[in-house]
């Protein structure tokens, strides 16, 4: 593609960004409304409405304004939102021990992918038959990139947990790892994080229902949507998440893309972009991205 196609509408970033997030994703100049068309476009003009309401932030540069993940645990819930300070919310909790750990010892670990190793809280399910977990002192942890499950991890294990499993993790120890008898794989081919911290900002309960809905609506159409009972591997997973920086750049879009070992973190989506961003991103083995301006980070991840 020339030139002129490559920077068309890339707005806020400059040549040097647009070559750095094309070492993670290829940036194309499609018409994306012309690839991916809403099928509902009175819905979607409705949803784009809500939208135009919000006071967000359009013209600082977006590129670099996060940090990408060399750890993310992000712990279950079944919560779409959360007090202040999220990984707190339940002194004692799992999350909580992670998050004090995570931020006692993150300056240990200078090795990895990625520059920031973080604890999110989300809306994934727990088990809520289980007394334990209700009380939030045992649970399954997600932890990406690697697309691996903690399973059952108990709060008074959390640091020795934590001190083996994590330099494991930094050098992709993956065989290692799986031979553990509490490490399982995740089946999932991509999950994206929206925020939904309304407790935090407002914007974000607003705008993280919104394009949740139209998510599933996209995934169902490719046969990659899961609903909590659904156990078939390769879906895609789109589920809330806590605070994660930068609220004025609502809505806040994070994904981990295991076919291409990728992270993408845009900013500033709005629902006329989901249809492009599940047909571009998700579906295929190979993500392509339109926008270069909306990219907040990138990340590649070595092959597992």
């Amino acid at each position: 593609m020339g030139l002129l196609s490559l920077f068309k509408g890339s707005g806020n970033v400059s040549k040097q960004d647009v070559a750095k997030i094309e070492k993670v994703v290829e940036v194309c100049d499609r018409e994306c409304e012309d690839c991916a068309p809403a099928e509902d476009v009175a819905e979607m003009e409705k949803d784009e409405a809500k939208f135009s309401k919000l006071k967000v932030e359009q013209d600082a540069s977006l590129f670099g304004s996060s940090k990408s993940s060399k750890l993310h645990f992000v712990v279950p819930t079944s919560q779409t939102d959360w007090e202040h300070d999220a990984c707190y919310e339940k002194k004692g909790s799992v999350q909580h021990k992670i998050a004090t750990w995570v931020e006692d010892n993150k300056s240990r670990f200078p090795q990895g992918e990625g520059e920031n190793m973080s604890c999110n809280v989300s809306s994934l399910p727990i088990d809520m038959l289980d007394i334990e977990v209700m009380r939030g002192t045992k649970n399954d942890v997600l932890v990406l990139p690697h697309f691996l499950w903690i399973k059952s991890l108990e709060v008074g294990h959390v640091n020795s947990q934590l001190e083996v499993l994590v330099p494991l993790l930094l050098a992709n120890q993956r065989d290692e790892l799986l031979a553990l008898d509490n490490i399982e794989e995740a089946k999932e081919r991509s999950f994206v994080f929206l925020c939904s911290h309304k407790t935090r900002d407002k914007r974000c309960g607003i705008t993280a229902p919104i394009l949740q809905k139209i998510f599933w609506q996209q995934l169902k159409e490719n046969g990659l949507y899961r609903d909590a009972s659904d156990f078939r591997p390769d879906g895609c997973t789109v589920a809330f998440v806590n605070h994660v920086g930068g609220h004025k750049f609502a809505a806040n879009v994070i994904m981990y893309l295991k076919p291409s070992h990728s992270l993408i973190w845009l900013g500033r989506v709005a629902p006329r972009h989901i249809p492009a961003i599940v047909e571009l991103m998700i579906v295929p083995e190979k993500p392509q991205l339109p926008w270069p301006e909306k990219v907040r980070c990138v990340q590649k991840y070595s092959s597992w």
